[in-house]
């Protein structure tokens, strides 16, 4: 009952705005100007009013919080001045308020300490692409951009909403530095990305993990994948390559590969999935002109790209198909600074507009892609370039209303799946807005075609194992009723399973794993090649016993012996003295933590105890450093040392001298700190005779 109340006290707080634009499949006009070059209204700091609006910007940074508000960094304002204010709208009272900054055009910001918040800290005025996070803990985070087309940056910011303070946490301070990469897939509190701009792409994972992707810098291109741990304050690099410029590596269309890779770019539109995969689209290559529209996942679980749909090759024209439609070979045209992008509340992707180099043309075509089709739906707007707008009457919706030509504006969606659009320019470049727009989705048009199921990040288990290790698989596609797997190189071979478990691998190679996800609306088959990693088998083992002492092969990283099935604390040599009799056997793991046994049964253990007949006696044994024999019988001539393979490999110089010990005639020390551990045997020659012995060097 609680949560039927809180949602009837939402939609209560949301008529304020939302019942003036109802009517689904309809853009609404509801704060800021209908013309370009607004100067805004600033208000008092800290204090909302329905007067207050940013000024007509360009390429600004935008936020959502947890609780739906919505935050913008303003960046490159009318007339053509470069801001770091930060504005909160609230869209149940359909308010802004100016938050934080000085109101102050090409402010040089204040960086403070490195990890303490402050409430003098702001960040440098930038634009032209920031990278922007909302984490687990509802703090707004800031990566990079530019100021006036000169400075560009790599410092990481945390802006506190509650505190309303910055926190300069990583990265330099002084703009246009490369990063440093580290070891890839290894964190480092030294690891920090280069600077850039150009680049929207950023996502917060599932663990609340920040990542980024590609962007600008120094006339070229990048395609480097980073996380930052908030915990450690550490960046990893994940993927792509440290030097710019890297030319796409597309593979095949829907099948996932280690070495496909969307290439350096510049990047607008992004997505996550219900699944925790990273998505984008589209642009490209500025700096050689080669601009796409192509659509790449990422698997976080796999660390692998995706070329999901679009062309592999740039200026390609968009397909916009029956409006409403969906279909496989529909696709939006090659575009940048289409940074409007949303997630709906299904799960499914939303972007409208952007332009051709910021300048000669623009787009309002509004599109949905379908995750669990992978296909694209034109759903409102022109398809026409640069086309005209009608924002009709403010805070009434109308089926004539639109946006005009837009690129380099922002978006944001509220907890109720509506889609916010704000700023940008139009084909001139230079004309900036600061209207605000709602659109309602229209679901009759929009789910047209999205029911099937989808198999994206599809499973979760173990894929680097030993041969003979059997893996359990967890399913986690979305809308599907039934399911076959194939595990080529498994035992069973293929499963229709939910969740198969059991899956055996005895043979070292590399396996593909497919799911095929069949639901109401059809089917989505997902390969991942060379999933599974089987390494190769350990060097085989066996057990030898000389007297009472057990000898496994050496070679091995780790050793246990266990003793009629229970383990021997503190028994990890190659060797073991047994001191009972009874069944042994010995675990043995390789440097890939792979494991193999041997075992050795019906052991007669025994210990020599030496009486006054005996000739020679050495100690102790097992030895260390030095090693003494003496005989209570004969003078000793001369002693070998050989090794188990029969080898000779020390001739010792004697030191004889009488033993202290009555018992004995003669007594020698000998220093055995040069041997490698292991067994050995010992040679020696006597007046009588010659005389063997074994004894073992620790």
């Amino acid at each position: 009952m609680k949560n039927i109340l809180l949602v009837l006290s939402l939609n209560c707080a949301s008529c304020i705005v939302n019942c003036a634009f109802s009517q689904p499949g309809q853009w609404t006009w509801i704060h800021g100007s209908n013309t370009f070059g607004s100067l805004g209204n600033y208000g008092v700091l800290g204090v909302p009013d329905p007067s207050n609006e940013p000024e007509a910007c360009y390429e600004p940074a935008e936020w959502t919080d947890l609780n739906g508000n919505m935050w913008l960094f303003s960046g490159w304002n009318q007339p053509h001045s470069y801001n770091n204010d930060l504005w909160k709208y609230d869209p149940l009272t359909n308010e802004w308020t100016w938050m934080n900054g000085n109101g102050i055009a090409d402010d040089s910001g204040s960086y403070g300490v490195q990890g303490v918040p402050s409430f003098t800290n702001l960040p440098p005025s930038r634009t032209f692409g920031c990278i922007t996070w909302t984490d687990l803990n509802n703090n707004l985070w800031l990566f990079g951009g530019n100021h006036a087309g000169i400075e560009t940056y790599n410092d990481l910011w945390k802006y506190d909403i509650g505190a309303n303070e910055w926190t300069w946490m990583k990265g330099p301070s002084t703009p246009d530095l490369p990063g440093f990469f580290g070891t890839q897939g290894v964190s480092n509190p030294a690891n920090y990305p280069g600077a850039r701009f150009e680049t929207a792409a950023g996502w917060t994972d599932n663990n609340g993990n920040l990542w980024l992707f590609g962007g600008a810098r120094n006339n070229n291109c990048l395609n480097d994948l980073w996380k930052y741990n908030i915990a450690t304050n550490e960046w990893t690099w994940m993927k792509g390559d440290s030097l710019p410029g890297a030319a796409p590596v597309f593979g095949t269309q829907t099948i996932e590969a280690p070495a496909n890779d969307p290439g350096a770019r510049i990047v607008y539109s992004t997505w996550k999935d219900l699944s925790g995969n990273f998505w984008l689209f589209g642009s490209g290559n500025y700096y050689l002109s080669e601009y796409r529209n192509d659509l790449w996942r990422y698997n976080i679980t796999t660390n692998n790209w995706t070329w999901m749909t679009g062309s592999n090759l740039p200026w390609q024209l968009g397909v916009y198909g029956t409006q409403c439609t969906a279909a496989a070979t529909n696709t939006p045209g090659y575009r940048l600074e289409n940074r409007a992008r949303w997630r709906d509340t299904n799960g499914n992707f939303w972007m409208m507009g952007g332009g051709y180099g910021g300048s000669s043309f623009t787009w309002n075509d509004l599109w949905t892609y379908c995750v669990s089709s992978n296909e694209w739906t034109w759903v409102d707007n022109s398809n026409g370039l640069s086309p005209a707008g009608n924002w009709g009457t403010l805070g009434v919706s109308s089926p004539l209303n639109m946006p005009n030509g837009r690129c380099a504006a922002v978006g944001w969606a509220d907890q109720s799946g509506h889609l916010y659009f704000f700023g940008g320019t139009d084909n001139s470049f230079y004309n900036f807005y600061n209207d605000l727009w709602v659109y309602t989705i229209d679901t009759a048009c929009a789910n047209v075609g999205c029911s099937a199921p989808h198999s994206t990040n599809f499973f979760s288990a173990s894929s680097v194992v030993c041969p003979g290790t059997c893996i359990d698989f967890t399913n986690l596609s979305i809308g599907a009723v039934s399911y076959q797997w194939l595990f080529p190189g498994g035992l069973p071979a293929m499963s229709t399973d939910v969740n198969p478990s059991g899956i055996c691998y005895n043979n070292p190679g590399s396996y593909d794993v497919t799911l095929i996800a069949t639901g109401p609306g059809g089917t989505d088959t997902l390969t991942i090649v060379n999933y599974i990693t089987v390494y190769p088998y350990p060097p085989p083992q066996g057990i030898q016993q000389s007297g009472d002492t057990l000898f496994a092969n050496q070679g091995a990283v780790t050793y246990q012996w266990y003793f009629n099935g229970n383990i021997i604390g503190g028994a990890t040599d190659y060797y073991y003295v047994a001191p009972q009799s009874g069944d042994y056997n010995v675990v043995c793991t390789d440097s890939n933590d792979c494991e193999v046994e041997a075992a050795i049964f019906d052991v007669l253990a025994f210990t020599e105890s030496l009486d006054e007949s005996q000739a020679l006696t050495i100690f102790p044994n097992p030895a260390i450093n030095k090693l003494t024999i003496y005989s209570r019988q004969y003078t000793i001539n001369s002693m070998d040392i050989y090794n188990v393979l029969g080898e000779k490999i020390l001739i010792v110089q004697l030191q004889s001298r009488r033993s202290s010990n009555s018992a004995a005639v003669y007594e020698t020390t000998m220093d055995i700190s040069g041997l490698s551990e292991g067994m050995y045997y010992m040679k020696v020659q006597t007046e009588n005779g010659t005389i063997a012995q074994k004894f073992i060097k620790e």
